[in-house]
């Protein structure tokens, strides 16, 4: 059997994988370069991780496993490893190393299809006062005698097993706290923007949509959520997006 030839990945490509995992080894998190009298060097090799060349007990080994290319110089089956993580992987790698290396993989590829889809999706930019006024109210002044039509079952019907209880009782408390407040707020904007509301509305059920269909759990919808909003927005902190996330969330913008 012929063997595979190693790819000569270019320097686009070099510098697309070490940012990928953030300039440090995802296995060990040691950097991967290092400064000498100034200058920085490299410190990493491009580790396969299904084996470029695998040997038979590796055919075997990984043979029900789980490939992420057929082709395997693909930038999916390749990861940026420190030089002494990368020799221990060579020697030979166990099941559990390979899944663990799919795993890291697979979350850096999600996690650069999220970024792709932050520059794709706009957000009106009249959301960021909003968001503001959230970091300026004593929420003890709050009017919540509005109607909102709020039951706390409602939250809890919408969302499954798949997002944690600390999050779907953040989403309740959010809520409780702040969904008359943004809902005033809206209606303020709406009289000098007619459109604004039905607009941030089909904005964020758009973007929601598209993470749906990537049939990925609620509590990865819920975070790629926040961190679009957080980019479009640059609150103050998290908390903002999630704020204006557990909004759309009881406004059925997210999880119907």
């Amino acid at each position: 059997m012929s063997k595979n030839k190693r790819k000569d990945y270019t320097p686009a490509q070099n510098i697309a994988l070490t940012c990928q995992v953030s300039g440090v080894c995802p296995l060990c998190t040691e950097p991967l370069f290092h400064t000498k009298k100034g200058k920085s060097y490299k410190a990493y090799e491009i580790a396969h991780i299904y084996p470029l060349n695998p040997s038979p007990e590796e055919i075997e080994l990984l043979k029900d496993e789980e490939k992420l290319s057929d082709d395997v110089n693909d930038e999916k089956n390749v990861i940026p490893l420190c030089e002494s993580c990368h020799g221990k992987l060579d020697k030979f790698r166990t099941v559990e190393e390979y899944r663990l290396l799919v795993k890291l993989k697979k979350g850096l590829l999600e996690r650069s299809y999220q970024e792709l889809l932050w520059k794709q999706f706009g957000i009106e930019s009249e959301l960021i006062s909003i968001i503001e006024s959230l970091y300026e109210l004593d929420i003890t002044e709050i009017d919540n005698s509005v109607d909102i039509g709020y039951d706390p079952k409602t939250i809890n019907d919408k969302t499954n097993q798949s997002i944690s209880r600390p999050t779907v009782r953040k989403i309740r408390n959010n809520v409780t706290d702040y969904y008359s407040f943004i809902k005033s707020q809206i209606a303020i904007l709406d009289k000098s923007n007619a459109e604004f509301s039905n607009l941030v509305s089909l904005q964020i059920k758009s973007f929601y949509t598209k993470q749906k269909q990537q049939k990925i759990s609620q509590q990865a919808v819920f975070d790629n959520i926040v961190k679009w909003i957080q980019m479009k927005t640059k609150p103050q902190s998290k908390d903002g997006a999630e704020i204006i996330t557990s909004f759309f969330i009881q406004n059925c913008e997210v999880f119907e």
